[in-house]
């Protein structure tokens, strides 16, 4: 699906993350979401799969792929995204893609280079 969009998976690891890590991952989401607890717990109950994705625009191009954080919202303004399609609620949402071009650049940094370290 990502690959058939024209994006290159240039990196990809899979990690089981703790809680610290999980936290530690999300903080700026931290007294933003309120779904902030629900998401650290989700994301240490199994393993998880992190991608470095290339394509021109990359950033603004995965988000629109991916659509809204809401799957609810994504059905029915984007129904052919990731979210539309795998998604069930703002917490179980299928995938994270980050917000900012230099948020991408740290959070790779992060899985790719300080976790492994």
């Amino acid at each position: 699906m990502i690959l058939d969009e024209g994006f290159e998976i240039s990196a990809m690891e899979m990690l089981n993350l703790d809680t610290p890590t999980a936290e530690e991952f999300f903080e700026v989401y931290k007294g933003v979401l309120p779904e902030f607890l629900p998401l650290v717990e989700h994301l240490t109950t199994g393993p998880c799969i992190v991608l470095e994705i290339r394509q021109e625009n990359a950033v603004q191009s995965f988000r629109k792929f991916c659509g809204p954080h809401d799957p609810e919202i994504a059905k029915t303004l984007r129904p052919g995204t990731i979210r539309a399609v795998y998604g069930e609620d703002r917490v179980c949402n299928a995938i994270h893609c980050t917000d900012l071009q230099e948020d991408g650049v740290i959070e790779c940094e992060y899985f790719f280079s300080i976790l492994q370290g």
